[in-house]
């Protein structure tokens, strides 16, 4: 089995238009600040249309470690007890944000203030981005924040500093430094003021604002005091401009497209897209437009044009900053040279994102030329051929539009980190008319204890030739085998490291369900009372449980896989090819189990297991984590009435709609 998730590429065919209606995920932006702000404030903060995406998840869970208490996500739904300014808690260990540079960069200003010591880590393209921007300009306030010599993360914030505001200017137009700067200025003696060299997006000083904080506007410069309170509010959070930039460009370059996106936040600092399209001929139109919670929003009608190319205004660029690799593809089908400076600030994102973009056009067959500070494309036609996107998700999905205007097939690899902002992105794609797919088809099958997913799983994939995850397994076997290598089980670092390294198999074409674990059985020994316990142990370790997301999507590979679980659908897989909910009464399961159990030689009372199971599932629906529900887009399958071939053919029936197998 592969070991690292870079393995999911995308395969586009080329050619197609974009039609219909869409509406994209969440704001990532917003999403993460109605958290932090959230978490902080005096009362019950209610979010609607929260983005469900790696990145956001992580703010979330990071909160939730310090002691907040939230409720969700639920279909995008989220309730956050607020603590007040001064309630946050020390977390148990370092706050992992994942791949999260916003999270990152803004915690750093609102920890700084605190009275506890925190360590921030991140993943391994986190842990290499500079961090000075922030921790230079907090050391300046008084803060005591430990990097890396090269001025990277992990960060190490040591509490009660007692801060002092400052007046800053900034070098560099950035929204991640400004509200950082801000949210520390809640905390410090003084009148804290940021300056901006160029606008950029202000959906933190709208979102103070909006809870009753009094942030002062002039001009570039915006200015807060401490000593005041943020009171609850409910929020409704937009469809993401820069998830909607991607149809944007892919409706503009593709003939014959004409594409509506829905309830699309169009906050002035961040519509620099829409003007840099509309400046290279682009046909968008702005429709229905009305304010959601101090938040303009519209629906955007976007159809195909002639585009040419130009030198994309400077003052446009921080307006677009996050948009640029869509911009890049709109530059490669225009006609003519689009020139683009001042943006240095694209070498330092998830990616080098200017010299990736760049390699990736060259391998397209388009003129691409990377400079310091931007690039120079002269536009014509695109190729077929393979793309790396260096694990960026925003360039993975840029060169899924590009084939739309393509000669022949893409190939985009290393596209696991496109859930970080836009999970379910292939489906949302393949909806609108772009004939993407992983290359390698996923079907889950999701539901309750006693459905029987474990078995119609197994047997579906055995039928297919297809390899199967028993995704329930995973954290027994990982307690099995720390046991075996004498590794503790709260030694999360060392669990998270084995986790990676196992070699786990689930053989499907067998008339029994049978675990490898380095190529030996151990079906019996992972079911054991004291696998289980350990199970519960290692579940509830937040490296652990990420290092098992990024292992349960390795099983992704060729001719396909079928998925069985609680949050397949939901979490792991939530752009699967098929997704089916099995379920079945409470009663039929618990009759189920004790038939089971007899077979084994235990004897149970059936009031008992009922009981059990009812107990279970309410643990298991009511869970903050990855909760057991259907996924929006899942087929039903009730099992009470059918025998295991029932079931089976059932779910057989259910997958040949969208798999034609």
């Amino acid at each position: 089995m592969p070991s690292n998730p870079a393995n999911v590429c995308f395969h586009v065919r080329p050619g197609g238009a974009l039609k219909g209606r869409l509406r994209v995920p969440g704001d990532k932006s917003i999403s993460h600040r109605s958290i932090m702000l959230g978490a902080i404030a005096e009362g019950v903060t209610r979010i609607s249309g929260f983005l469900e995406g790696e990145d956001s998840l992580a703010t979330l869970n990071a909160f939730r470690a310090m002691g907040v208490a939230i409720e969700g996500p639920e279909a995008g739904k989220v309730t956050v007890q607020g603590v007040g300014l001064h309630g946050l808690k020390a977390p148990s260990g370092p706050l992992d944000l994942g791949n999260s540079g916003t999270s990152m960069r803004l915690l750093s200003g609102l920890l700084a203030g605190q009275q506890f010591d925190v360590e921030l880590i991140g993943d391994y393209s986190l842990m290499g981005r500079p961090m000075r921007r922030v921790t230079e300009p907090l050391a300046a306030m008084g803060a005591q924040i430990g990097t890396t010599p090269q001025g990277t993360a992990p960060l190490r914030i040591t509490g009660g500093r007692g801060l002092k505001a400052i007046d800053y200017p900034m070098p560099v137009a950035s929204a991640q430094v400004k509200s950082c700067l801000l949210l520390a200025g809640l905390y410090a003696d003084g009148r804290t003021c940021v300056t901006e060299p160029a606008p950029t997006r202000d959906h933190t000083e709208r979102m103070l604002q909006g809870m009753g904080y009094a942030v002062d506007v002039n001009g570039a410069t915006r200015c807060l005091e401490s000593g005041g309170n943020l009171h609850a509010v409910n929020i409704d959070v937009p469809a993401d401009i820069s998830s909607a930039a991607f149809f944007l460009v892919g409706a503009s370059i593709a003939p014959g497209s004409d594409l509506l996106l829905e309830h699309v936040g169009i906050n002035p600092t961040r519509t620099g897209v829409i003007k840099i399209l509309r400046l290279m001929g682009a046909d968008i139109e702005l429709l229905n437009g009305r304010e959601i919670g101090g938040e303009p929003v519209a629906d955007l009608r976007v159809r195909s044009a002639k585009l040419h190319g130009i030198d994309i205004p400077l003052e446009q660029v921080p307006l677009a900053i996050d948009e640029f690799p869509a911009l890049f593809i709109a530059a490669a089908c225009a006609e003519g040279r689009t020139i683009l400076t001042g943006a240095e600030e694209l070498r330092v994102k998830e990616s080098d994102r200017i010299q990736v973009m760049a390699d990736g056009l060259r391998a397209l067959g388009v003129k691409a030329e990377a400079t310091p500070d931007g690039m120079i494309i002269d536009g014509g036609s695109i190729g077929g051929g393979h793309v790396d996107s260096q694990g960026d998700h925003r360039i993975a999905m840029s060169f899924a539009m590009a084939a739309l205007r393509a000669a022949g097939p893409i190939r985009i690899d290393d596209c696991a980190n496109v859930d970080t902002s836009f999970p379910g992105f292939v489906q949302h794609a393949a909806t609108v008319g772009l004939g993407i797919d992983h290359g390698v088809p996923v079907i889950t099958i999701d539901g309750p204890s006693g459905s029987g997913k474990g078995t119609v799983s197994r047997l579906v994939a055995q039928q297919l030739g297809f390899h199967f995850l028993d995704s329930g397994a995973l954290y027994r076997i990982l307690a099995l085998a720390a046991h075996q290598r004498d590794i503790g089980l709260d030694d999360e670092a060392a669990l998270a490291d084995l986790c990676r390294s196992l070699d786990i198999r689930f053989p499907a074409a067998v008339e029994q369900e049978q675990v490898l674990l380095e190529g030996q059985d151990v079906s019996d020994q992972i079911r054991s009372e004291a696998a289980g316990a350990g199970a519960s142990r290692v579940a509830a370790l937040p490296k652990v449980r990420q290092a098992l997301l990024e292992r349960q999507r390795d099983f992704r590979i060729a001719p396909g896989l079928v998925a069985d679980g609680r949050d397949m659908g939901t979490v792991v897989f939530p752009d699967a090819e098929a997704k089916i909910f099995l379920t079945a009464s409470a009663e039929e399961r618990a009759k189920r189990r004790c038939k089971q159990l007899k077979e084994k030689g235990m004897d149970l009372v059936y009031s008992d297991v009922l009981a059990d199971i009812a107990a279970r599932d309410e643990r298991d629906s009511s869970r903050a984590v990855a909760p057991l529900r259907p996924a929006a887009d899942a087929e039903l399958l009730d099992t009470t009435n059918l025998d295991i071939e029932a079931a089976v053919a059932a779910a057989r029936r259910l997958i040949k709609k969208y798999l034609n197998r």
